[in-house]
């Protein structure tokens, strides 16, 4: 009997192009491959369901031998498909690669044993180098200069494991830039932002001690190299550098044949990047591959994340000579490139797939056709297109919008924009819009906007598509914006007007949460109610450890939870960004502190009720203005002192400290001696997600998914680019394997010859043979490499306790006899004194000054006592402004200054006119200067300073108005006056 074809699978026309041909064969290939899975797929595929079909045809389609062209191709045509008979059928972008995985070359033992040669010739010629004699005998500087230069280039591949040809270019570029060090580490920050080619990104080159010296020497023969002419373009000398690159490789390998008297394997660096990035496949794994060639665009943290986190303070300077970050990127201002698809894309599958080339029906061929008609027809079929769309599709509704705008209305200096470059917007971003975006932008917020955007950025298919597609995505946001939604939240994808972006690289790491957990516990934010601090402890850890965006948690109801799993689903309050965010989250992977407080929040509460709302659906203003974030943004602050992080670098927070646990341990660096404290907790934190997801990672086939899938991205390319700032710390604690000992190394453990890491510092630092360094301890080693080049590097100083820390510790635990912050604000009485704190500002306020009262308060609190007494008699009434005498001032204030000699005061000299019964006060410019206060006419009000910093930092104006925080400081005082 012949099977029934329902109408949904009929083939493409007859002269349709070859590849839709192609990909529809593959599809009904597909098809055919599942049916005895799904039965009804191709008789009524309406009633086979959309998930079911697309899950059975990525499995079906799992062949090494099938092209990934054609497989991404097949699968776009069948979901396209599926989604206009199940609009539940998950959206995925086929095309975009989720990983280059790196393969084993098939010359791979050749390309190790010549890696192997070289490494062991490199070391013999670096045993020789002494600092003084680098200028060789009739060779020009620029010679000697090439050849330091190469000896850095080789070091960063061959010890470093730095596989990029960007990136080595743009070391070169930075050759002259001093390196910044931090106890054992050693960096310099390169920014790989190229107009129009891929994300403004943060690559931080780490330096072991060996190539920071090479870095070092060849920085201070930098002004020797070649530069590039002044007229080249970014590309030109990205270009030049890559190629000065080159050069300088070929005369370290002149100079070591020479040095040597013996031939030395011939490699250029692009064979020497290859040879390594196969030991590097052998030795680590494909993903710090992909990274090392340069094919994922992974920011690393931000500098002052970074810094943060090692605890040392930023340098005085940015170091940026001539303002290169400036020279690279254009205005924002600039009108966004007209750039449409690459010239080969055409014959690709992935673009065609992209472009909606391989389909006939549908809004992106009806949009096809209208744009490949006379233009003067343009302007009434666009017209009827958007009145054929639904107010449900508004999404839909501006892009026809946009392209009408672009086509029919956008004037450039008087000029209409071509018809070859308002079909190169429509071809490039149309389809990807349509695909990636939800139904209705005006829904979002900042969160699921920013995710959405990134979606549509990762659709490429290649890095350097990135660029163009960002530009266009630019325009498209400036004129939703402009035209149609004025409020649509702004998103932090700085720069992409002008064809690049920039990535935010935040996080706080595992110390830091335990600690605003404790803050929460001690009550160092003021909380309206229990509630309230009961909300702001789960919203902590529901974002932090399941990376749950801000909706998902505010939208949660009672029936969400259980005693292992919480489900992330849509509802009546709020919608779901993507099908992918439909997901199912391991709560019994959660400390068991940390899954009660979460459950306690659908204690007393009905199925239906929301745990953060009660009983009724909230609105979408209640979603937005519910207090605990602001409390959230409070506790990012205390926990780190920087006030640009929000509740979405904490998703940031956990796939970074997510992908750095689980990779660190299956590379075996748990033990590496650059591990710092916050690397061993991601490392031992990382394993209970890990396994809670397993299970399903397995049956999904692809491990590297664990934090996608917790996430709720549908591409893992997603997650690494965008969310996952640690692949420039796995990849040098993998690829670095110095020993610190003076020794002969073994080969267990590693591939290649081992390295006499001893004897290469001392003949780079000019020592003799015999002389000792200290090798085992890293610190002490950068310490003396510093010393010996003091003016080519930043020596970073350890960074000390911020007010917020020292307010935040546990040493402020009040006095010995058991009264403490605390204490005080649960005291029944003093609740019903004036001042008495209520708002986070006020309670911040009185616990600065009372941590500043601290020394004191431990000694003697007899005498903190007796200073806060006499403040309090000498207070005027209605002010908060204590009255006294010259001589009475400067007691009090040498009083004072003896208990808490950095507690800051303010005062004014007061005088009285009594034939106008008015009185003049001016302003003491030095209030902590005794010699300020004299016995003479008139009065001195005084008062404590309130220590808070202000968020604008602008000077404070003191008796202009008054203040509740220092109402609050006048209650602390005649609290501890009054205390018993």
């Amino acid at each position: 009997m012949a099977r029934l074809i329902d109408a949904l699978w009929d083939p493409p026309p007859v002269d349709a192009p070859d590849a839709q041909v192609q990909a529809y064969r593959r599809m009904m290939q597909i098809l055919r491959d599942i049916q005895d899975r799904v039965p009804t797929v191709l008789s009524e595929p309406s009633t086979a369901g959309g998930k079911k079909v697309m899950l059975a045809a990525i499995a079906a389609s799992l062949n090494p031998k099938i092209a990934r062209d054609h497989r991404n191709a097949a699968l776009t045509m069948l979901q396209k498909r599926m989604r206009s008979v199940d609009p539940d059928t998950p959206r995925r972008g086929f095309a975009a690669p989720a990983e280059d995985r790196s393969t084993v070359s098939r010359t791979w033992c050749a390309e190790i044993e010549a890696l192997d040669a070289f490494e062991g010739a490199l070391d013999a010629y670096v045993l020789q180098l002494r600092p003084g004699q680098s200028r060789r005998k009739g060779k020009a500087p620029e010679a000697d200069a090439l050849v330091a230069l190469g000896l850095v280039m080789a070091m960063l591949v061959v010890r470093l494991g730095q596989g990029s040809k960007t990136v080595l270019g743009r070391a070169v570029e930075e050759i002259g830039r001093a390196p910044l060090v931090a106890g054992p580490w050693a960096w310099v920050d390169l920014d790989l932002s190229t107009n129009g080619h891929g994300a403004a990104r943060l690559h931080r080159l780490h330096l072991d001690p060996s190539t920071l010296v090479a870095w070092l020497q060849a920085s201070e023969q930098a002004s020797d190299l070649p530069r590039p002419g002044k007229d080249l373009k970014a590309s030109g000398r990205t270009r030049f550098y890559e190629g000065l690159a080159s050069r300088a490789f070929t005369a370290l390998l002149k100079t070591m044949k020479a040095t040597l008297g013996k031939p030395v394997p011939r490699l250029t660096l692009d064979g020497l990047r290859e040879a390594m990035l196969q030991r590097l496949l052998m030795t680590s794994m494909p993903m710090l591959v992909t990274y090392a060639r340069g094919d994922i665009a992974s920011s690393s943290l931000e500098s002052d994340t970074w810094l943060r986190l090692l605890g040392y303070r930023a340098p005085s300077s940015t170091n940026d000579p001539g303002g290169r970050e400036a020279a690279r990127s254009p205005s924002a201002d600039a009108p966004a490139p007209l750039a449409g698809t690459d010239a080969t894309a055409a014959a690709t599958f992935v673009e065609q797939a992209w472009q909606g080339d391989l389909e006939d029906e549908g809004l992106v061929p009806a949009l096809r056709r209208i744009l490949k008609s006379p233009r003067e027809s343009w302007m009434e079929r666009l017209n009827a297109l958007i009145d054929e769309l639904d107010g449900a599709r508004e999404t839909a509704r501006l892009v026809v919008a946009w392209l009408r705008y672009l086509g029919c209305e956008r004037r450039n200096n008087g000029k209409a924009l071509e018809a070859g470059s308002v079909n190169n917007y429509r071809a490039l971003l149309a389809n990807r819009l349509l695909e990636a975006l939800p139904d209705r932008l005006s829904d979002l917020d900042d969160e699921e906007l920013l995710e959405a955007y990134e979606d549509v950025l990762m659709t490429r298919h290649s890095m350097g598509q990135t660029g163009r597609i960002g530009a266009a995505l630019g325009s498209f946001d400036r004129y939703v914006r402009s035209q149609h939604l004025p409020h649509l939240p702004r998103v932090q994808l700085k720069g992409f007007d002008s064809g690049h972006y920039a990535i935010s690289s935040l996080i706080i790491v595992e110390e830091e949460f335990q600690r605003g957990l404790d803050l929460i516990d001690r009550g160092a934010l003021a909380f309206q109610d229990a509630a309230l601090a009961d909300q702001t402890r789960a919203f902590w850890i529901l974002a932090f450890r399941l990376t749950m965006r801000r909706k998902e948690i505010l939208g949660l109801r009672a029936r969400d939870l259980d005693e292992e799993l919480l489900r992330v689903r849509p509802n009546e309050a709020r919608k779901l960004k993507t099908s992918n965010a439909h997901r199912v989250l391991p709560l019994f992977a959660l400390p068991p502190r940390e899954r009660e407080i979460v459950m306690r929040m659908a204690e007393g509460r009905g199925l239906e009720d929301y745990v953060f709302f009660g009983a009724g659906v909230p609105t979408a203003d209640m979603l937005e203005g519910h207090p605990v974030v602001g409390k959230i943004n409070d506790l990012l602050v205390r926990v780190t002192g920087d006030r640009r992080l929000h509740p979405h670098n904490l998703r940031h927070s956990t796939a970074t400290l997510a992908v750095f646990g689980a990779l660190a341990s299956d590379l075996r660096i748990d033990k590496h001696p650059y591990l710092s404290g916050w690397m061993k907790s991601a490392i031992e934190r990382s394993a209970p997600i890990e396994a809670a997801v397993s299970g399903q990672l397995y049956r999904r086939g692809g491990r590297g998914s664990a934090v996608a899938m917790v996430m709720g991205h549908g591409s893992e390319l997603t997650t690494y680019e965008h969310y996952v700032h640690c692949l420039d710390l796995l990849l040098f604690l993998s690829s670095w394997s110095g020993r610190f000992n003076e020794h002969v190394q073994k080969w267990e453990g590693r591939f290649g010859p081992p390295r006499h890491e001893a004897a290469q510092l001392l003949a780079m630092l000019g020592y003799e043979a015999t002389t000792r360094i200290e090798m085992k301890k890293l610190d002490v080693l950068m310490a003396l490499i510093a010393k010996r080049y003091p003016d080519r590097l930043q020596w970073l100083e350890p960074r000390g306790r911020t007010l917020h820390e020292i307010v935040d510790s546990k040493d402020i635990s009040g006095f010995r006899q058991g009264v403490n912050l605390q204490s005080l604000l649960e005291d029944p009485a003093l609740k019903e004194w004036e001042g008495y704190p209520r708002r986070q500002t006020e309670l911040d306020a009185v616990t600065h000054v009372l941590a500043l009262l601290l020394p004191a308060a431990r000694s003697d609190r007899s005498k903190i006592q007796a200073v806060a007494a006499q403040w309090v008699a000498a207070k005027k009434k209605d002010h908060d402004w204590a009255s006294m005498s010259g001589d009475q001032v400067r007691h009090w204030m040498m009083e004072l200054n003896r208990l808490a000699p950095d507690l800051g005061v303010e005062a004014m000299h007061v005088t009285h006119h009594k034939r106008t019964e008015s009185k003049h006060k001016v302003r003491v410019d030095k209030p902590d200067d005794l010699a300020s206060y004299h016995h003479e006419r008139g009065r001195y009000w005084i008062r404590i300073a309130n220590p808070h910093e202000r968020k604008d930092n602008r000077p404070r104006k003191t008796g202009v108005k008054r203040s509740r925080a220092q109402t609050s400081i006048s209650w602390l005082l005649a609290a501890l006056a009054h205390m018993a």
